[in-house]
This record gives structure tokens, sequence and C-alpha cells, in this order.
């Protein structure tokens, strides 16, 4: 994921000025939903539910589904994709999982004792895990598919063994297991290509592909548990069924073919000729096994999971892609999303109001649909409509004037709210034009044409804004609808990337190849001063409080408390910086690999931020005027912490974010 700019990420932190410390109390404020790759349930407590994530993430619900919170991350990194949860038959404190890494290489399978808080690692470290089952029969014996085979643990995962041979290379790239609920030793498998069988633990295997579409990837498995030679497996070509313990299959009809990329395939507890089938175009449902099929959710829905409440068949709770947790009580016919507490979307950019940080834009890694705008503070979320493309898009911005976007073939958009639509705007005066006097210019083809360059930053300065640009520092007087050269210096030609603007308005920085380029009198004179430490890379320039100004660079934190004549190196040695915020003595900066760090000092001493959201990737921190400050975050929404400790100087801190009842858009 490619993360650029000031305004990506989204998450929210309250601080006082000088507070002593940051509580950990996090407070989620959306969009609500996001990606959910699993969801297990407690066997003795229905109402018990865990979900798991992308990124290694672990949410639970005690009440089936109404109301989740964040337990955990699995794995040392950020990319534990959580493929399944298993609550442990025998004791429900007793959890295992399976994950495989995005990026990394590997993943494993992972033991929690207490419910979930904390994991560990038990074995096949460095194995991608697509598969886990635990035997109904001996609930001591696991059973994973890998990439590379079948391991089994009859020791609830002390220790490991391949049962599938090396030898054969059909037998590998497994992406489902499923044990025979009346003997462990018979076990189902199936893998990129086709379904496999062993009826003595791992000692000889037969291939089960009879009546299936060759090179079909068997997504899932089920036995039925009353009756084992009925068998269910879901593949990219379609469902299909057999009543002789996978000797023999049938695919389903009823589904049209263009939706047969099953993933998951779910049994009625209560009635066996009900089934429910997870799609990459929604939730399907059979009452007749399989005779008909009739689609229960929107096309556009990716369905990953499915958990059907065993002792209220009714209830069926879906996992899906973007719209997160949806829930049924009356077994599909309508759903209700259920996200209290799960915020987990995957967001390519943002956009806050520095004024009004209620007002907030986030772009969602989706081809459509990817614009989501609140204002009130999260409360609701309304979609933006058409004219821009989520692949065209560079950055978004909050102006004085509504939503605003750059795009990378170069130009501006704006969002025009009366015609619900993005439109371009946004002309570059040619030299001539921009020479004569303000009243005088007239805007043409002749002496104006659509902004050429990309726009990687704006600034605001009472009635002036400013544009950091691939062809230099552009000003406009009229809110963005023409555009010109800052100046007539040579050094504001040059190409710029980062700018900042004080709270007073008058002062404007702009980093600029290996200067820093400043104005004391809102862009009437400039002067560039060079960068010493400019072979540091990826400079970002950040104004916390106009009496610190930071830049932040891959070799380390730079401070200047003269309006940036001078910089001193921050004492924190060996660190990837990605952005700084704050205010007076209290500081946060972001690294560029993962987490968030704290000062109460003014930089003189920092501690890492001990939460499960921030250890995270945060790519911008942003203050707000109301001392709120943003810090970004790829995947975990909106959220917001409040100050951990009362401030000698600014009392206890509170109402510095108002909550949602409470943000009204002015």
């Amino acid at each position: 994921m490619l993360i650029r700019g000031k305004w990506f990420g989204a998450m929210v932190l309250v601080l006082a000025s000088s507070a002593l410390t940051y509580a950990q109390t996090w407070r989620q404020v959306g969009p609500p939903g996001g990606d959910v790759i699993s969801l297990g349930s407690d066997s003795h407590n229905s109402q018990k539910l865990y979900l798991g994530t992308s990124d290694g993430h672990v949410f639970t619900s005690n009440d089936e589904g109404g109301h989740w919170q964040l337990l955990s991350r699995i794995g040392t990194g950020h990319d534990d994709v959580v493929t399944h949860i298993l609550v442990d038959s025998r004791d429900s404190n007793r959890l295992f999982a399976s994950t495989w890494t995005l990026y990394s290489g590997g993943g494993g399978v992972y033991e929690s004792n207490d419910t979930g808080r904390t994991w560990h690692l038990i074995g096949l470290g460095k194995e991608t895990v697509r598969a886990l089952a635990q035997a109904p029969t001996n609930p001591n014996t696991l059973v994973a598919g890998t990439l590379t085979g079948v391991y089994r643990s009859k020791d609830a995962g002390k220790s490991w063994e391949r049962i599938s041979p090396t030898s054969n290379e059909d037998l590998r790239n497994f992406d489902s297991v499923a044990f025979d609920p009346h003997d462990e030793n018979i076990i189902y498998a199936g893998t990129y290509h086709l379904p496999w069988k062993t009826a003595d633990g791992g000692k000889n295997w037969t291939s089960i592909k009879a009546g299936m579409i060759d090179d079909s990837d068997v997504m899932s498995i089920i036995v039925d548990p009353s009756n084992p030679s009925n068998v269910h497996a879901t593949a990219c070509s379609g469902i299909y069924h057999s009543v002789d313990s996978g000797l023999n299959w049938k695919r389903y009809g009823g589904i049209p073919f263009v939706y047969r990329r099953t993933q998951m395939i779910r049994q009625d507890p209560a009635n066996a000729d009900t089934l429910y089938a997870a799609t990459t175009n929604g939730l399907w449902k059979t009452t007749n096994e399989g005779a008909e099929w009739k689609r229960l959710t929107p096309v556009d829905w990716v369905v990953n999971a499915v958990i059907i409440d065993p002792k209220h068949p009714q209830k069926v709770i879906i996992g899906t892609q973007r719209e997160g947790v949806q829930i049924s009580e009356d077994a599909g016919a309508t759903f209700t999303a259920s996200n209290n507490g799960f915020h987990h979307q995957h967001i390519l950019d943002i956009a806050m109001d520095r004024e009004h940080p209620e007002r907030t834009l986030v772009v969602l890694s989706y081809d459509t649909n990817a614009f989501l705008a609140t204002k009130d503070g999260g409360a609701t979320w309304t979609t933006l409509g058409p004219g821009l493309r989520r692949a065209e898009l560079l950055h978004v911005f909050a102006t004085p004037s509504g939503w605003w976007a750059s795009v990378n073939k170069g130009g501006l958009e704006k969002y025009e709210e009366a015609q619900g639509k993005w439109v371009k705007t946004g002309l570059l005066e040619s030299e001539v034009a921009s020479s004569r006097p303000r009243a005088s210019r007239t805007r043409n083809s002749e002496t104006s044409r659509p902004l050429p360059y990309q726009v990687d930053d704006l600034a605001f300065s009472g009635n002036e804004w400013f544009a950091a640009t691939s062809g230099g520092l552009l000003i406009s007087h009229d809110k963005g609808a023409a555009w010109k050269p800052a100046g007539k210096e040579s050094f504001l030609r040059q190409p710029a990337q980062s700018l900042e603007a004080s709270r007073d308005s008058s002062q404007i920085w702009a980093v600029s190849g290996r200067s820093l380029l400043y104005s004391a009198d809102a862009g009437a004179h400039w002067e560039a001063r060079p960068i010493t430490f400019a072979a540091a890379g990826n400079l970002r320039l950040y104004d916390v409080d106009d009496a610190n100004l930071f830049i932040a660079t891959n070799m380390g934190l730079y401070v200047s408390h003269d309006a940036g004549r001078n910089w001193n190196r921050e004492e924190i040695r060996d660190l990837q910086f990605q952005s700084v915020a704050g205010t007076g003595k209290a500081l946060i900066v972001a690294l560029q690999r993962q987490g968030l760090l704290e000062s109460t000092d003014s930089g003189k001493t920092w501690n890492r931020l001990s939460d499960p959201l921030a250890d995270g990737y945060f790519p911008v921190l942003q203050t707000q005027r109301n001392g709120a400050v943003i810090a970004a975050s790829a995947t975990e929404g909106i959220l917001a912490i409040a100050p951990g400790a009362r401030s000698a100087e600014s009392g206890d801190g509170s109402g510095l974010l108002p909550s949602n009842d409470a943000q009204k858009p002015r």
C-alpha cells in the first residue's frame, strides 16, 4: 500500500498542552466496519465471539456481536492474516489461531490461555497456515493445512509432525482441512488443486476429485456432524456435495456461474437441508439441499465468515470485506450492521478541517464508494458522489471552501456539494496575465490553462492559498480558482513537497529540495534557507505550535525554535520518523515503521505508547487548533484518546475533543 502526503490515515488523540502522561483509553469514532477475515465462537457460550483481521488484530464480543472490543494482536509484525480462531471445546479460556503473513513470509499456529488477551506461537512458525481444525473426538488433536503440507499435533499444539508426503507435488498448497466427526484419523484436506483424504491419520492419502471441475481451489470442507457421509466442499468453481464421504461429488446448480467463487459453507445446526454459502458476491442460502439458492445480501458484499447460533439458528452472523459484521435475526431475510467497537477500515487518505475537526473526509482502499465524509464527528457518514476515481487520487485536502483533491496526473478537483460530484478546478495563470493588476485580469485560453502540476500539499493563510507542487510554490488570491508562482525568485520555481502556515497566518514555510522557504508576511516576500540535513531524505514539515517547527526525516527528527533559522536533532537516535504533533511540552511522534512515541518534557525524554492500537503504522500526525492530534492509521479508522493525568497548567484537559453528540457542524 503506497502511503503519501500529510493527510493520510485516521486516528484522533487528545492531549493537554502539558499533560503528564496519556491515558490508554481509546474511543472509536469511525468510519465503522472494515475487513473481517475470520469469526470464531465459544461452544459453551454462544454469546462469546472472536473476530480476526488481516493485520493480526483479534476482537471479541460478549453479546453475540452486539458490541466489539479490541483484545490483542497476533504475531510480531502487522501483516498476520488471522485465518481461523478456534475456542478449545474443553476450555473456553484457551484459544487457537492460524495465520499467514502478507509480506514478511510465513505465519504459524498461536495459542492463548487468557481468552485472547495474549498469544504465543506454538508451532509451524514461518509456515503459511491457511487452515486449522480441532478433532471433535479428541480435542488434543489439531490439524493444520499450509502451503507445504498437512501437519498434525496430538498434544494440543506442543509438537507438530507433517503427515502428508513430501514427494507428492499435488499434496501441497492446502486451503482447507476438516475432521470426520466420529474418527480423528479421517481427515479431509482441500488444496489449490482439488481435494484429498486420509483414513489412517495421514499414512496414506487418496485423491477424491471425482465429479469436481479440474483445478478447483477447494476453499472449505464441512462434514455433517450427524451423518459423516454427508460432505460439502466449496471451490472457485462452485459448491459440491458428496453423499459417500467424498468418493464422488456433484456440483450444485442454482447460483449463477459468475458468483461461484464460494469461500465458505455452513450447515444449519437444526436442519441439514439448509445451507449458507459465503461467496465473493454475497451470502446465498438453500433450504432444500441445494436444489434452489437465493441471494440474501447485496451482490457486492464479499462474505468471508459465517456463524450460526446453534441454539437459535435464526441468528446468522457474517463477516464481510468492507461492511464489517452483519447480523440477521430472521435466518438471513434481513441483515443489520453490527460494528459497534469494530472500526477497521483500510484508509488511504484523510482530510480533516483544522478549525472544525468534526468535519472529516476519508478515502477507503476500494474502487467504488471510496470517499466517505462526516460532518458530526463520526456519528454519521455519507458517501460522496462521482467524478473522481480512487486510482486517480494523489491527496485530499480540507480547504476553507470544502473538500479538494489533487490527482496523480496533475491538477485539482473540488467536491461540489450542490451538484453532488467532483469537478475539475484551478487554473494556472500565464506570466503575462499574472503580471497585470489583479482587477484587470481576465481568464481565457490565452491567459490561463488547467493546473498541470502535481499538488503535494496545500496551506491557507487568511485570503491566500499556497500549493506545494512539482512546478514550484504557487499562490492563489481567489480561493484556488487561479494560481501563479508565489514570487519571481528562482528558488520558488523548484519542486516543493511540504507546507505549513502559522496559526496567525503570517508565517509560511515550505520544504523545497534542500531548502526551507520562508515568508514572514503571508507570502509577500520570501527567503530560502539551506537545510543542512537534507540528505536524510523524506523531509516533512510540521508546525506544532508556532514556537516549535519540526522536520521528520528518514534519519532523525529535527526541531527549530526560531522559525527555521537553526535546527537541532532531537535525542532519539537510529529511528526513522514519519510525522510529529503536539502542544506545549507534550509531543507525539510517529515512526516510519510502526508505533508512536510520546514526550511530556518538550522532547528531552521519550516513551513508547503501549496500547494495541498505538503499535501500528501512523504515517502522519496533525495538531488541531482545539488541541486534538490526528494520528494516521492505515487500518484502525478514527479513534480518540483522552489525557491521562491532570495538568498543572491546563487543568484536566477535558473538552478538547467534543463527544459525538456535541460535534455538530458549524
